[in-house]
């Protein structure tokens, strides 16, 4: 063999092992990014930010509950400086507050859109729009011993004295009525809450919700007598029920077929005789002999 040809395969051989070592170095370089990738260590999730939210829509005078809230996670760059984080915040704190404006599901809660017990213009926030708030003394036997809670309704009775010159052996009789139906209790005392933790109490003034003539009747029977308290069931009955189907106030309650109920004390006791009892005759026929008696009718229906 010539020493050309020596030359040239030696050349060859040369040329082939620079190509593998090229190639070797290129398969590792890219091996190194994938295995760095694999042995990086797991970074930590970032924290999230959690915002106070209403759960569900929340209408005017509302009184918020743990129901009506909840903690939700917000985006760092699209929270308001008065919203409410959890971090920083005490939701229980809202409890009993009222919503001075509606508030929508899902919206972030903002102090501005409540009032809490005690601030001005609570009592107004709690009002339904038209209807106004007057207070009534009460005790013991009137206010139902201390049962009667804020967000309860009642009817209001009154029992009173009239005067009747028609009577033979007195002057005066005993009625009471009931002047108004479906009546929301706001506060009692000065509690506006309803918190069922606490024990009933004796209170001296009850703060019901009453339309504008509403309260001019309360302001007109003041001096005629006593007003009394009497609970409704918190239970819904059928008219309420079909009023609320029909998409009618289900707490305009109609008034009685007689107008308003009452009560005379000879339709409770059947020894105070009625007005002219006494008036009453029976006309005995015997054949031809006619007696007329004077009946003394005692409790008479």
């Amino acid at each position: 063999m010539s020493i050309r040809n020596i030359l040239l395969i030696v050349g060859a051989l040369f040329m082939i092992g620079g190509t593998a070592f090229v190639a070797k170095n290129w398969l590792d370089a890219q091996r190194a990014p994938a295995q760095v990738s694999a042995e990086a260590p797991i970074l930590p999730e970032p924290e999230l930010t959690y915002v106070l939210i209403a759960k569900v829509d929340i209408p005017v005078g509302t009184f918020l509950q743990e129901t009506d809230l909840e903690w939700q996670a917000w985006p760092d760059d699209g929270i308001s400086e008065s919203y409410l984080i959890k971090d920083d915040f005490d939701e229980t704190t809202l409890f009993g507050s009222v919503a001075r404006q509606p508030i929508v599901g899902g919206d972030p809660m903002v102090l501005g859109r409540v009032v809490a017990p005690g601030e001005r213009g609570f009592l107004a926030a709690v009002l339904k729009p038209g209807f106004r708030a007057v207070s009534i003394e009460v005790n013991e036997t009137s206010g139902i011993g201390g049962f009667v809670f804020p967000g309860d309704r009642v009817d209001l009775i009154l029992s009173h004295t009239i005067q009747d010159s028609t009577l033979e052996d007195r002057n005066e009789r005993r009625a009471s009525e009931t002047i108004l139906t479906n009546v929301r209790i706001l506060a009692v005392d000065q509690v506006t809450n309803n918190d069922s933790e606490s024990e009933p109490t004796v209170a001296d003034t009850a703060t019901l919700e009453l339309t504008p003539k509403q309260a001019e009747m309360i302001a007109a029977v003041r001096g005629l007598g006593q007003l009394s308290l009497s609970l409704r069931s918190l239970a819904k009955d059928e008219e309420e029920l079909e009023r609320l189907v029909n998409g009618e106030d289900p707490m305009s309650e109609p008034e009685p077929e007689s107008g308003k109920t009452y009560t005379w004390e000879s339709d409770v006791s059947v020894l105070v005789p009625r007005p002219g009892a006494n008036d009453l005759k029976v006309v005995i026929a015997r054949g031809s002999q006619v007696e007329e008696l004077d009946i003394e009718v005692v409790g008479a229906q």
